[in-house]
């Protein structure tokens, strides 16, 4: 009996032992895996408010990039965040040397369709050299590589877009054309007029026929009405301002109100002025700068409607990267 008892001590014992490790087994395992959610969690975290300048602002506040791979044999078919339908057609693509490519391509997307993205990204919606404003159905910026080196599209070869409507949204606009995205030696985009856009029921159909070179550098396409614009008589608005613009490196645009257009204003030394404003067409004037790692803004306070040319005066306060974002998202 008393060998027994002594067995169940034993046994009753190992099982502590048993359970006791078990235990501690689970706490490190929780551990670790918390430690790895957070490393995680930390790696997607916004940057926070700390910028070194404007350009650092755009980088970290732009439309992602997205990407799709399909095997270049084949072709392939796929539908981005926004709703972008990116069709390949098989053997889409040679080398930037004219030879034929077998094997896995990675296409690099983003897509643009709100005016808030657009500013985000500093891309506006002017055409190349006249800097007139276009009305946009939505853009996007296409880039295609295999084993990580830049391809060009096979002659013949039609890459198709299709750009939802209700991605801006906005009634489908039968003027809406192709624009290829060139940028000018300040890394100032325009827009060059390529091709017609043509519409079903749901979509704006982009036809791309070849990317812009280098290749590597990527592509900007956007469907565009220019003949929006005629329609309004053009003056000049003129911002200036109160604040020391290379202190703060400010940059300044003009946010329409009832049309999805957004343009970059630029600075000539000693103000923002912009000669191709329209007459009664409302927009906000937004400015945003960076000093000392912080954000400062100025937002209009009701809509600008031009009847003549007009100056405003702004100064620019300190703010959020979250408050800037809901103000400039209110504007869509």
């Amino acid at each position: 009996m008393s060998k027994y008892i002594q067995m169940q001590s034993i046994f009753h014992k190992s099982y502590i032992i048993t359970a006791i490790i078990a235990i501690l087994m689970a706490l490190l395992f929780i551990a670790c895996n918390k430690d790895r959610l957070e490393m995680q969690v930390n790696t997607t975290q916004p940057t926070g408010d700390n910028y070194s300048s404007m350009y650092d602002f755009y980088q970290k506040n732009e439309v992602p990039m997205q990407t799709f791979q399909f095997n270049s044999v084949t072709g392939g078919s796929n539908t981005f965040l926004k709703g972008t339908v990116v069709t390949v057609p098989p053997n889409a693509f040679k080398t930037l040397t004219g030879d034929t490519i077998s094997g896995i391509v990675t296409l690099e997307i983003k897509e643009i369709y709100k005016k808030s993205d657009m500013l985000l990204s500093d891309i506006g919606t002017t055409k190349y050299a006249y800097h007139t404003w276009l009305k946009s159905g939505g853009m996007f910026f296409i880039k295609a590589l295999i084993n990580n080196v830049a391809v060009k599209l096979a002659t013949g070869s039609v890459i198709t877009i299709n750009q939802p409507f209700s991605a801006v949204p906005a009634p489908a606009d039968s003027q809406m054309q192709a624009f290829i995205g060139v940028k000018d030696s300040s890394n100032r985009i325009g827009w060059y007029a390529a091709d017609t856009v043509k519409l079903n029921a749901l979509n704006y159909v982009f036809s791309l026929y070849q990317f812009t070179t280098p290749e590597d550098s990527g592509t900007w396409c956007n469907s565009d009405d220019r003949y929006f614009f005629y329609t309004f008589t053009s003056t000049t608005l003129t911002a200036t301002p109160a604040d020391n613009v290379d202190t703060f490196q400010t940059d300044v645009f003009l946010v329409f109100k009832t049309v999805n257009c957004m343009v970059h204003v630029y600075y000539n030394g000693s103000n923002f002025p912009y000669s191709y404003a329209p007459e009664n067409l409302p927009f906000t004037v937004v400015a945003v700068g960076v000093k000392g790692g912080k954000l400062y803004s100025y937002f209009s306070p009701l809509p600008v409607s031009l009847t003549g040319s007009q100056t405003i005066n702004f100064t620019l306060s300190q703010t959020t990267t979250a408050d800037f974002k809901n103000q400039l998202q209110a504007l869509n």
